[in-house]
């Protein structure tokens, strides 16, 4: 049986975990659960919030299980923690993703690695500054197996991606499913926001008028009758309009399949994200064009715009210089306007955490 209780565990366990429930997810669904059985601290995705949520094989899922990892890795680093403490582990078996086994612990530090506490989002505008070209080589070598960073810093380059990006949007506002999906995802009260499981309205940094818009547009059948009058296109043109206001665009790319790419791609994003706002760079992640490609390949597209997405995978290829590869993350980055923006709350760290106990 299971208890939810972090009572009479170790501290170095606690140290993990708190570390771990830092990493990204997408509408801070935060699709993870921890499992100390009394010797093991083992992950796994949970069974709401991940695999009935987006789904157990969505890459959105599993690049935030590889975010978690990233997080272990580097707070086992500052526990003194020996490297085969930290352990991946066979999701296609037991579902466990990661698992720890510490048998002589040392006395954790006080605080988390300052970089995974201080990692954030940044919707708002960012400075055109060009950034240090120390730090974009620091990106560019980047590696996590197969998976590698991309810094797209010219003006040209920065518009093709946003325009990618932007058709790939239009058909995100007709797609039903996702519609839903954001819609459940916000959280607008301060009740709402409380709960800690989901999107806070305020970290989108929208502009006035803007959250009575998006509450408008959240009933489906509304979002039908404003497409018909360019809704989708007009939500999309304001989306990837900021793409081309920013210092760089940093792009993860790695092969489109291959066992564990997604974590892989996880980890590599956690990480250079860590970089970026440890130097002070502002970082908002864009999803919607990778979440269009991957639904391409599933097979998840509407007939009726499978030209399209493939138009959109084409152009990718040719920006990527290979149609082996494909894009994970976009990330606009620069020196933020709004240096504290609202962060959403997480989840009560006893909802990802629990004990296996005798029963």
């Amino acid at each position: 049986m299971f208890v939810m209780s972090l009572r009479g565990t170790p501290d170095w366990v606690s140290y993990l975990v708190r570390a771990g429930l830092h990493a990204p997810s997408a509408d801070n669904s935060q699709p993870w659960q921890f499992v100390w059985d009394g010797r093991t601290l083992e992950l796994f995705m949970h069974d709401e919030r991940g695999k009935r949520g987006l789904g157990a094989d969505h890459p959105a899922n599993l690049m935030a299980l590889g975010a978690v990892i990233e997080n272990l890795s580097q707070a086992a680093r500052a526990l003194g923690m020996p490297a085969e403490t930290l352990q991946m582990g066979d999701a296609s078996g037991s579902g466990c993703m990661a698992r720890a086994v510490w048998e002589h612990p040392q006395s954790p530090p006080g605080a988390l690695p300052a970089g995974v506490q201080q990692r954030h989002t940044n919707r708002g505008p960012f400075e055109t500054t060009a950034l240090d070209r120390r730090l974009l080589a620091e990106l560019a070598v980047m590696r996590q197996g197969p998976l590698r960073v991309a810094v797209v810093s010219e003006a040209q380059a920065r518009e093709r991606w946003s325009g990618l990006v932007r058709e790939a949007s239009e058909l995100r506002f007709q797609n039903e499913e996702i519609h839903r999906w954001l819609g459940d995802s916000l959280r607008f009260t301060p009740e709402e926001v409380a709960r800690g499981d989901g999107l806070d309205v305020a970290s989108l940094l929208l502009p006035p008028g803007g959250e009575s818009l998006l509450r408008l547009s959240l009933d489906w059948r509304r979002m039908v009758l404003l497409n018909r009058f360019g809704g989708c296109k007009l939500f999309a043109l304001l989306e990837a309009a900021m793409l081309k206001k920013c210092a760089a665009l940093v792009t993860v790319i790695g092969p489109a399949s291959g066992t564990g790419v997604e974590v892989a791609a996880g980890r590599l994003l956690q990480r250079v994200w860590i970089a970026l706002n440890e130097m002070g760079i502002a970082v908002h992640p864009y999803f919607v064009l990778p979440d269009q490609l991957h639904r391409l390949r599933t097979g998840r597209v509407a007939p009726e715009f499978v030209h399209k997405v493939r138009r959109i995978e084409a152009a990718v290829g040719e920006l990527l210089g290979s149609r082996d590869e494909t894009v994970f993350m976009l990330l606009r980055v620069g020196v933020p306007r709004v240096a504290a923006p609202v962060r959403s709350r997480r989840l009560p760290l006893e909802r990802s955490f629990s004990v296996l106990v005798s029963p």
